[in-house]
């Protein structure tokens, strides 16, 4: 008897690396696929600065984002993530708002009621009027509350006392 020498045919072996190949390329095609064809959709956070939390929540809504826990009172001052930020499409956004912002009171004692009253208006103050008698020019700002320079949110409200142009007191002969 002959003794067979055992042999590995090169042709099995071409089949083999032919085998590993093809299922390796098509391992590497679906992550390649599920990584860069299939990944979630991002959206870029919009710019809610300065506005007002209804108007941000439903920017932010048709945007695809939800909006999440809102912290603060007032227009909204800045979001988290940040606006410009690149995210996944129904991610929850933070919002944070500021307070309204406070302006001085301006001097008006001395000037027409009219022009007070549009002055303040322009503001956004909400304004009360007081008429008192007073020596002096009639229909002009004699006083005003809170005191020139006071800073107060926009919408509060402004008393201010004008001349009613009655004059009172003692006559002088």
């Amino acid at each position: 008897m002959r003794a067979t020498k055992n042999k590995k045919s090169p042709f099995k072996a071409i089949i083999i690396f032919i085998i590993y190949f093809v299922l390796g390329s098509i391992a590497g095609a679906a992550i390649f696929f599920s990584y860069f064809m299939i990944r979630p959709k991002l959206v870029e956070i919009p710019d809610l600065r300065s506005m007002q939390l209804n108007e941000a929540v439903e920017i932010l809504k048709k945007t695809g984002l939800k909006p999440g826990q809102v912290i603060g009172t007032g227009p909204v001052s800045h979001t988290y993530p940040n606006a410009g930020q690149k995210v996944r499409k129904n991610r929850e956004i933070t919002i944070f708002l500021s307070e309204p912002q406070k302006i001085p009171i301006p001097d008006l004692v001395g000037i027409p009621e009219d022009t007070a009253l549009t002055i303040l208006s322009e503001m956004g103050f909400k304004v009360s009027i007081t008429k008192m008698p007073y020596r002096g020019t009639d229909g002009r700002v004699i006083g005003i509350y809170p005191p020139v320079g006071t800073p107060v949110k926009q919408g509060d409200e402004i008393n201010i006392l004008i001349d009613s142009g009655e004059i009172t007191g003692r006559e002088e002969n």
